[in-house]
C-alpha cells in the first residue's frame, strides 16, 4: 500500500463505533432481537437469517411491502431496538489513542471534518458530547439521516454533498468491511485503522487503499503534509 498523502484533502470523513471509540456495539444480540421483532411482523425470516445488523435493516425495509408492511414503519421498528443497543454502547466508550489529537490537527490544518455513523442521532450526539468533540466536527450523519446503513454509501454522499467536497478531495476513516464498501462507492479512498469490526485479514478481503494500527500514523502523515 501507498503512503497517505493530505495533499489536495478538503475533507475527512469518520465512522465513529469502532473507529474513534472501541467497539462495544452487541451487534449478535442486536441481531437476535431485531430477527424475532421481524418474525412477529410476518417478514420471512429464512431469507433474513445470516444477515449481519446493517444489511438486516436495509433487506428488511427493503422486503416490507412485499409482506404488506409499511417500510418506514419497519425502520422505526428496527430504530427503535438499535437504539438501545446505541445506549448501552455509550455506557463503555472511550476515544481510541490520538484520536482527539488527529482532529485537532484537522481543524487547524482547514481540513473539514465529519461523523458518518450508523448510531443514532441521539446517542451520537451525546457521545460526542461525552467525549469532548462537539466542536471537532462540520457535519454529523447518523442512521436517522438516512433509508440505508453502510455498506450503502448513502450517508458519505449526503456529508459530502453537505461540506461542497467531491469524493475525490476527502478522505473516509474507519474499521470496517462497511465502511470500506461504503466509502468506495461513494469514490472516496479509505484508511483503516486495525482493532474494530473486522479482523485484518477479512479487511483485505475489501481492498482499502490504507491499513493502520493508529492515530499517530496519521499524525506523522499530517504533519508532513503542513512542512
Amino acid at each position: 500500500m501507498s503512503k497517505i498523502s493530505f495533499r489536495g484533502v478538503e475533507a475527512v470523513l469518520f465512522d465513529f463505533e469502532g473507529t474513534l471509540v472501541g467497539n462495544q456495539w452487541n451487534r449478535k444480540e442486536a441481531v437476535q432481537e431485531t430477527i424475532e421483532r421481524l418474525k412477529g411482523l410476518g417478514f420471512p425470516v429464512d431469507r433474513l437469517q445470516g444477515k449481519k445488523y446493517s444489511l438486516l435493516k436495509n433487506e428488511a425495509i427493503a422486503m416490507a411491502r412485499e409482506i404488506g408492511q409499511s417500510p418506514n414503519s419497519v425502520k422505526e421498528e428496527i430504530d427503535a431496538i438499535y437504539d438501545r443497543f446505541d445506549a448501552d454502547a455509550l455506557s463503555r466508550w472511550s476515544l481510541r489513542p490520538q484520536a482527539k489529537d488527529f482532529l485537532s490537527f484537522l481543524k487547524t490544518s482547514d481540513i473539514q471534518t465529519g461523523l458518518v455513523s450508523n448510531l443514532g442521532a441521539k446517542t451520537l450526539e451525546e457521545g460526542i458530547k461525552k467525549l469532548g468533540l462537539i466542536s471537532h466536527f462540520n457535519i454529523v450523519v447518523s442512521r436517522n439521516d438516512v433509508r440505508h446503513l453502510k455498506p450503502n454509501g448513502e450517508g458519505i454522499r449526503l456529508a459530502l454533498n453537505r461540506l461542497g467536497v467531491p469524493g475525490g478531495k476527502a478522505l473516509f476513516v474507519g474499521d470496517s468491511l462497511d465502511d470500506i464498501q461504503a466509502a468506495k462507492e461513494a469514490g472516496l479512498q479509505v484508511i483503516i485503522i486495525l482493532g474494530g469490526e473486522n479482523s485484518r485479514s477479512d479487511l483485505l478481503t475489501g481492498g482499502p487503499d490504507f491499513l493502520i494500527q493508529d492515530y499517530g500514523e496519521l499524525i506523522a502523515c499530517l504533519k508532513e503534509h503542513r512542512i
